[in-house]
């Protein structure tokens, strides 16, 4: 089916498919640069938006997110259980609350949270026929220096991620790519496991240059790379 992924800021991007619009991580104004605010306002207007936040740190989640989307013409709201325990009085009473291997139905998708190995959630979505993985701050978070033993678990988690998707393919992924790792979070290494038919790096905090300086290391046969440069840089999907 036809699509469209827009690129916002950092781990912040809009899916449009079958007349609604996705919008993950949208983060508070501290970590939106002007311009990407003004690339995302008319995305929401009119839009039958719902609205994920996969954690609730500044740079994922803007606590006056109600504001920021009021131009929508209708919103679901799917969050973490810290993002409710931290906002509880900046959400709408209907808002979806997950905890890690929930799954549930919202808006016509599935819906399936797993835990993250820094804070909150990632999620797996159905959505018209598109199966869609959004990673929040779940990564290889392989920091040089780090004990052995938080090494041990933080690829534990890692794998443990890469062989539950694994079970399924994946339309569009959306994965951490830190330049300051040697692993790039993992990017890499999702790419090869999993040849999603389209690849979204993230986390790069509006330094999209670290695309074209390691964009080879994302390639793989069948999976087509969203090499975004700028707010409101647009990767249509042929239906």
């Amino acid at each position: 089916m036809a699509a469209d992924i827009v690129y916002i800021h950092h781990d912040c991007f809009a899916l449009r498919a079958a007349g609604r619009t996705l919008l993950f991580d949208y983060p508070a104004p501290a970590y939106l640069p002007p311009q990407a605010a003004q690339a995302a306002a008319p995305l929401f207007r009119g839009a039958d938006l719902t609205v994920f936040a996969s954690h609730s740190h500044d740079d994922h989640f803007d606590p006056d997110i109600l504001a920021a989307t009021r131009e929508a013409a209708a919103r679901r709201f799917v969050v973490s259980d810290d993002v409710a325990d931290r906002y509880a009085d900046r959400l709408p009473p209907d808002a979806l609350v997950l905890e890690p291997d929930a799954s549930v139905t919202v808006g016509g998708m599935t819906v399936e949270a797993m835990e993250s190995n820094d804070l909150g959630l990632c999620f797996r979505l159905e959505l018209a026929g598109l199966s869609v993985y959004f990673g929040g701050d779940m990564a290889l978070w392989d920091w040089p220096g780090q004990s052995p033993a938080a090494h041990r678990a933080v690829g534990m988690s890692w794998r443990r991620l890469l062989g539950r998707l694994a079970a399924r393919p994946l339309d569009i992924a959306f994965s951490n790519m830190d330049p300051r790792l040697p692993s790039l979070a993992g990017a890499p290494d999702f790419v090869q496991t999993l040849a999603p038919a389209v690849f979204v790096p993230m986390h790069l905090g509006g330094h999209t240059q670290y695309l074209a300086r390691f964009g080879e290391r994302l390639r793989h046969p069948g999976t087509a790379l969203f090499a975004y440069a700028a707010a409101g840089d647009i990767f249509p999907l042929a239906g």
